[in-house]
C-alpha cells in the first residue's frame, strides 16, 4: 500500500513539474486600435531569460504560444518594427490563459541625447524567415554551432547529428549566404564556434532556378543560413585525424577552410592504408566544386567521382589524396570558383589458397600463392566564371 501512496505521488509531482501551458490574446495599436499582423511574441524564463516558445501574430493580430515546463511564471515579450516591445508578467496558474487585448506603443525616437539600448529578441519570424539571435542561448563557453542549435526551441539534433526543425529536415547549411564545404551541414555544425555566430536563420530550401526566379521554396525542407559577426567575418577551420595501429597500419587526414568576406579557400589532404578515403563522400564532393558528371558507390565501401577511386578496394590499399577549392565575389556581380583535386590508390594484394578435395579412392591436395600491385593516379581541375 505505501509503495502504491508513493507512486501515486510520483506521478501527480511528475505532472507538476512538466505541466503544459497555452497563452493566448490580440495585439493592435495603442493609438488606431488595428491588430498588427506578423508581430513576434515570446516567451521566456523569469531567472536566466532563455526562450520557452514563440510565435507570431495572424492578420487579425491574435496569438497562442504553447509550451510546456516546469515554471511557475513566465515573461511574455511581443515585438513588431517600429514600436516599443511590449513585456508582460505570466503567472501560470491554469493551463489556459487568455490575455485579451494587448496594445502596443509607436517608439517614439524623438529621445533628444538619450539613448536606449534595447535587449535583442532571441527570436524574430520575418515574412518567411526565422531568425534566432545566437547570443541569447546559454552554452558552455567555447561551444560550437551544434551545441547552440540543440538549445533553439523547435530545432533537434540527433546522435549521427542530422538537423530538424518543426519536424522538417535541413539539408543544407550556408555561411553569410554561401555554401560551406557542400552538402555535408555537419561539418558547419562541428567546426563554427559560437562566438562569431551573429544570427541563425531558417527558410524553405530553393533550387537555383527558384532563387533567380524569387519562387517559393520547398516547405518540406529546410536551409539554414549562418551569419557571421561583422568584426569576425574572417577565419580559418580545421579538422585533423590521426590514427595508427597494429601491422602499420595509419590514418592521416586534415581539412581546412578559410573565408573572409566574400572569399573563401578550402583545402584538403590525406594519406592511409586502411582501405579509407580518409573524407566523406560529401567533403570530396565539395571539393570538386560540386559538380559531378558520373558517381558510383561499391559494395565494398568504395565510392568515386568523375573517375576517381576513393578507399574500400579488396586488398592493402594506400590513398593519398590532395586538393583545394576556391571561391568570391567581386561587387556582389561575378563569381570565380576553381578547384583541383589529385588522388592516388597503391593496392597491394596477396592470397593463399590451400585446397584439399576428397575423391572416393583419393585425396587431392592443391597449393596456391598470388600477388598483385595495381596503381591508380588521377588530376582534375575545374574553373568557372560567372
Amino acid at each position: 500500500m505505501k509503495h502504491f501512496f508513493f507512486l501515486c505521488l510520483l506521478l501527480i509531482s511528475s505532472g507538476a513539474m512538466a505541466q503544459q501551458f497555452s497563452i493566448s490574446g490580440k495585439i493592435v495599436d495603442a493609438e488606431t486600435q488595428l491588430p498588427l499582423e506578423s508581430a513576434t511574441l515570446f516567451v521566456e524564463k523569469v531567472q536566466d531569460s532563455s526562450l520557452v516558445s514563440y510565435t507570431i501574430s495572424n492578420k487579425a493580430g491574435e496569438f497562442v504560444i504553447e509550451g510546456s515546463g516546469k515554471m511557475d511564471s513566465l515573461r511574455l515579450v511581443g515585438t513588431y518594427n517600429g514600436y516599443d516591445p511590449l513585456t508582460r508578467l505570466i503567472i501560470l496558474e491554469q493551463p489556459n490563459i487568455d490575455l485579451g487585448q494587448l496594445k502596443m506603443q509607436v517608439a517614439n525616437n524623438m529621445l533628444g541625447e538619450v539613448t536606449v539600448v534595447s535587449q535583442r529578441a532571441p527570436v524574430t519570424i520575418k515574412s518567411d524567415t526565422l531568425e534566432f539571435n545566437a547570443g541569447s542561448f546559454n552554452t558552455r563557453q567555447d561551444a560550437n554551432l551544434e551545441e547552440v542549435m540543440k538549445k533553439l526551441p523547435g530545432v533537434e539534433v540527433d546522435a549521427q547529428g542530422n538537423i530538424t526543425v518543426n519536424g522538417k529536415p535541413v539539408s543544407r547549411i550556408l555561411v553569410n549566404g554561401k555554401e560551406f564545404f557542400g552538402n555535408d551541414p555537419k561539418i558547419a555544425t562541428k567546426n563554427l564556434p559560437k562566438e562569431i555566430i551573429d544570427k541563425i536563420q531558417v527558410v524553405d530550401t530553393k533550387t537555383k532556378s527558384e532563387e533567380f526566379t524569387g519562387k517559393a521554396g520547398n516547405p518540406d525542407d529546410k536551409t539554414i543560413n549562418v551569419t557571421i559577426k561583422e568584426d569576425k567575418n574572417k577565419g580559418y577551420f580545421a579538422r585533423a585525424t590521426v590514427g595508427g595501429g597494429t601491422d602499420d597500419r595509419y590514418e592521416l587526414s586534415g581539412i581546412g577552410n578559410y573565408f573572409k568576406d566574400d572569399m573563401r579557400l578550402s583545402v584538403l589532404a590525406s594519406s592511409n592504408n586502411i582501405n579509407s578515403s580518409g573524407f566523406s563522400f560529401d567533403e570530396v564532393f565539395d571539393m570538386m566544386g560540386g559538380r559531378a558528371r558520373s558517381v558510383s558507390f561499391n559494395r565494398n565501401g568504395s565510392f568515386s567521382i568523375n573517375g576517381n577511386s576513393f578507399g574500400g578496394s579488396g586488398g592493402i590499399t594506400k590513398s593519398e589524396t590532395a586538393g583545394f577549392n576556391f571561391t568570391n565575389d567581386w561587387d556582389k556581380k561575378y563569381e570565380l570558383t576553381a578547384d583541383y583535386f589529385f588522388g592516388k590508390n597503391d593496392t597491394e594484394t596477396y592470397s593463399v589458397v590451400e585446397r584439399e578435395t576428397f575423391l572416393p579412392n583419393s585425396t587431392f591436395f592443391t597449393n596456391s600463392e598470388s600477388s598483385g600491385n595495381m596503381v591508380n593516379e588521377s588530376h582534375r581541375a575545374n574553373l568557372a566564371f560567372e
